[in-house]
């Protein structure tokens, strides 16, 4: 990494200019992907930073740098106000500390930056800092202490971002405009790379597109999830970037507040399955072998980004329905 970041120097600039200024940290990743193309249409000048190289169809859309978000260089940028937005979407970067702490010790390292230089922070925390759901019913922030209405965050990653949350509330109460986002499922096209990491929706339109045959866990049938477009995740950052002022420093819920049961989207996948042409959708049922940890209902509680974002984008069933439909025609061979 160089002392000079390449699209960041806006030195001599005013603070108009610095604030159409944004690095997008994790920018090679599915959400990373998405969100530094949403900042380069919306007119923001993008400077995206990576382990992984910079994919082709996005290079011309950022500077890319191929570094750790960490990198004291990178750092330096920040704090000397090179920025005026930081969407931190990088998992762990300093994989010698270990994942966990990594996950807290680096994003603290780019909050401190972001104090010092004036800079926006947006980051990506996760719903799964809930863990498994014991209510069928909305789930608010405050959520997270409660054990009659969540279980807490069940492995290691899913703990760290929950220290990362608290530490947020409890170093930068005052003195930095911050947010952190606690999205549901996010899903959407371009997915492939992440593998069995991909989301549950996109993993099981794919095989029914693909394979005309899908495979769930036989206890699943009436579970249902909170999907999040990963559009309504980009948009909700451009708006947030966007803002002239801030919102109240804290973590916010980010999902569509629609769960969909897993036997709606198998009958979703049908249709859109006979419609293309294709064959009956064959299902297999199998054991689960981790039924007591998994997460059978999902759905945020969104009053406070309500309050906190008038006129956020937000996201109907319909819209959960039509954008499944647009993933099953993106890989439907037929």
């Amino acid at each position: 990494m160089t002392a000079e970041v390449r699209g960041a120097d806006v030195a001599g600039q005013g603070v108009g200019a610095r604030q159409g200024a944004v690095l997008v940290t994790g920018a090679a990743g599915f959400v990373g992907r998405h969100t530094v193309e949403a900042f380069h249409r919306a007119g923001f000048r993008v400077t995206a930073v990576d382990l992984r190289p910079a994919p082709v169809p996005l290079m011309r859309a950022a500077r890319w740098e191929r570094a750790d978000y960490a990198d004291a260089a990178l750092l330096a940028q920040v704090a000397a106000g090179r920025f005026g937005t930081v969407v931190h979407l990088a998992t762990a970067g300093d994989e010698a500390a270990g994942p966990a702490e990594a996950a807290l010790t680096g994003p603290a390292r780019l909050a401190d930056a972001c104090a010092a230089g004036g800079a926006r922070l947006l980051y990506a925390s996760s719903y799964a800092v809930y863990g498994v759901q014991h209510r069928q019913e909305p789930l608010p922030e405050d959520a997270e202490d409660d054990r009659t209405r969540c279980s807490g965050p069940l492995g290691s990653y899913a703990r760290s971002l929950l220290a990362l949350d608290r530490h947020m509330r409890a170093r930068h109460a005052t003195g930095l405009d911050w947010a952190g986002l606690r999205c549901t499922h996010v899903f959407g096209p371009d997915e492939q790379d992440k593998g069995l990491a991909a989301s549950f929706l996109s993993r099981l339109v794919r095989a029914a597109a693909s394979r005309g045959r899908v495979r769930l866990y036989d206890d699943t049938l009436t579970a249902a999830r909170d999907h999040l477009p990963v559009g309504t995740v980009t948009e909700t950052l451009v708006l947030l970037a966007r803002r002239p002022e801030p919102v109240p420093p804290d973590v916010y819920n980010l999902g569509s507040g629609h769960p969909v049961s897993f036997a709606e989207l198998l009958q979703w996948c049908a249709r859109a399955r006979r419609e293309a042409g294709g064959g009956a959708l064959e299902v297999d049922l199998v054991a689960n072998p981790a039924a007591a940890t998994y997460r059978h209902y999902t759905c945020a509680g969104t009053t406070r980004l309500d309050k906190a974002l008038p006129g956020r984008p937000t996201v109907t069933r319909q819209d959960v329905e039509s954008r499944t439909a647009a993933l099953f025609a993106h890989f439907s061979p037929l």
